[in-house]
């Protein structure tokens, strides 16, 4: 039995010519500059500030504390930490129902009436994995961002001490770092 030869139907994509921006090569036509720069951010319409876009964002530096106290269960302070982070990646009065500052909380309250370690909600749990798609805004670490997050840790930790490598201490080191210019490049 004879197969049918399939077609293989190939097209030619051009290329954006980053040294004459505004041309596309082997074309005498120029780009509007509207399409020129979704052109050059991958074919999105959002422009991406490039500087920014190499810095530690909020949400990598929750999931970074995740990594760091992943085991740990979640207290209060934690809870506090990673709202007030919430607060400054999305905007003061944007609430999101079901948010990681929501999940933080709710784990915090369970934990506080749970029987057995082993039935507690771990940091892990709530931002491993979590942080980067619930958070909707790419915002950079600030020292101010850190701060809050450091001072709403402390409010509501025992004794008003932050953990030495929890959610405070990881957005502090991630402030530093974008401020030092010292990651991604």
């Amino acid at each position: 039995m004879a197969q049918a030869k399939g077609k293989v139907d190939c097209q030619t994509y051009t290329e954006i010519d980053t040294c004459s921006p505004g041309w596309v090569f082997d074309a005498a036509v120029t780009v509007a500059p509207s399409d020129d720069e979704r052109l050059a951010h991958g074919g999105c319409r959002a422009v991406v500030d490039e500087e920014q876009d190499t810095k530690v964002k909020i949400s990598e530096a929750l999931e970074a504390a995740a990594r760091a106290v992943g085991d740990d269960p979640v207290e209060r302070s934690d809870a506090a930490a990673i709202r007030a982070a919430e607060v400054r990646a999305v905007g003061t009065g944007v609430d999101i129902p079901a948010g990681i500052a929501a999940q933080a909380q709710a784990a915090a309250d369970a934990n506080a009436t749970a029987a057995h370690a082993e039935d507690k909600i771990t940091i892990g749990d709530v931002l491993k994995w979590n942080a980067t798609a619930k958070l909707p805004s790419g915002k950079a670490v600030t020292g101010e961002d850190a701060a809050a997050a450091v001072e709403a840790e402390a409010a509501d930790a025992p004794g008003k001490a932050t953990k030495p490598y929890g959610v405070g201490a990881a957005l502090t080191e991630a402030a530093r770092r974008n401020q030092e210019g010292t990651c991604r490049k």
